[in-house]
């Protein structure tokens, strides 16, 4: 039984990445230099990790990372994906398509072995539940302040938009009265409750809300990209980091996406973030309109209470009415 399957199409690259894990763990990984190969020996090996290079002529880490997520041994599947490109959006769509850990090279000695240990130290075909766990040295908040840095660096709008969104829905919590380690969480995790939409082509991000019916299911989409980034994860922040992300655009009424969850089914925090988003969103220039007034967004938005959102934010919302001029923004 093999623990770690190592593919990359160069093959002095091979000897040297197996010659590291014989090295920390005692054992030869399994080595491709093509990546179908190595897809169709997968089930069969079960590794504990799977390295993955991301440039790679036939199929790169992302296709190989994507088609492995389809087969049902490893959807949880540790993969530390390895590249030499500067490409800023590389990161965001690595974790998107399935990767665990992202590495740039030259990589760092000390770092890979640490990634090492810590993914094959389970038995071989322990279920870990890691998908799309961004490995930090630092904590959970650490962790989201590097994501949102990288939203920042793919699109200062997104980032800009996202803290808009945590100090609406922080200042919604306050005045719903969530418990104070509820509010702390709310303000790290929304920073990043959109991330997923770096998966959606700017092009597409650009277009006015009228999108083709091709494009919305693209936009849709980038809630799973999100929950893919961030899921997978034991520690509680990022846990509910990936709720937020996933849920926030589920309707209260159950006629939103991406799980039709109606009512308290939706995660309490989610539910504030929609309320928060809508505002800051009708409210926010747009390259296809104009923002609206602070009092039609939220007439706009009281209108939808108990249908696309919870009754109990709404009111809390409509008590922030005098301060709501300080959450405006321009895009």
């Amino acid at each position: 039984m093999y623990r770690v399957v190592i593919v990359d199409d160069d093959e002095a690259t091979l000897k040297l990445y197996s010659a590291i894990v014989k090295r920390v763990l005692g054992e030869t990984p399994i080595a491709f230099v093509d990546p179908f190969a190595a897809l169709k020996e997968l089930e069969r090996l079960r590794p504990a990790l799977v390295i993955v290079d991301y440039f790679m002529p036939e199929m790169d880490g992302i296709a190989f990372t994507q088609a492995m997520r389809e087969l049902p041994p490893h959807a949880f599947t540790p993969v530390l994906m390895l590249t030499a490109h500067s490409d800023h959006t590389l990161g965001p769509r690595a974790l998107g398509a399935g990767a665990t850990t992202f590495i740039e090279k030259p990589i760092s000695l000390k770092d890979f072995t640490a990634q090492l240990r810590r993914f094959t130290v389970a038995a071989p075909h322990t279920s870990r539940s890691t998908f799309g766990e961004i490995v930090m040295p630092t904590d959970e908040r650490d962790t989201i302040e590097r994501l949102h840095r990288t939203m920042r660096a793919c699109s200062r709008d997104l980032a800009e938009q996202a803290e808009a969104v945590r100090d609406v829905a922080v200042a919604i919590a306050e005045q719903m009265q969530v418990s104070g380690a509820e509010i702390e969480a709310l303000s790290s995790a929304a920073l990043v409750y959109d991330i997923g939409m770096l998966s959606v082509p700017e092009r597409v991000r650009a277009t006015p809300s009228a999108l083709p019916l091709r494009w919305r299911s693209i936009v849709n989409s980038h809630v799973d990209a999100g929950a893919a980034i961030l899921g997978g994860a034991v520690r509680p922040l990022l846990r509910e980091a990936e709720a937020i992300a996933r849920f926030h655009h589920e309707r209260y009424d159950g006629a939103g996406y991406p799980d039709g969850l109606a009512g308290a089914e939706i995660p309490l925090l989610a539910r504030i973030v929609a309320v928060a988003d809508t505002y800051v969103a009708l409210t926010s220039e747009r390259p296809h309109r104009i923002e609206f007034t602070q009092s039609h967004a939220i007439s706009q938005i009281r209108g939808e209470s108990g249908k696309a959102f919870d009754p109990d934010v709404v009111e809390a919302f409509a008590r922030l009415e005098g301060r709501l001029g300080e959450f405006r923004r321009s895009a």
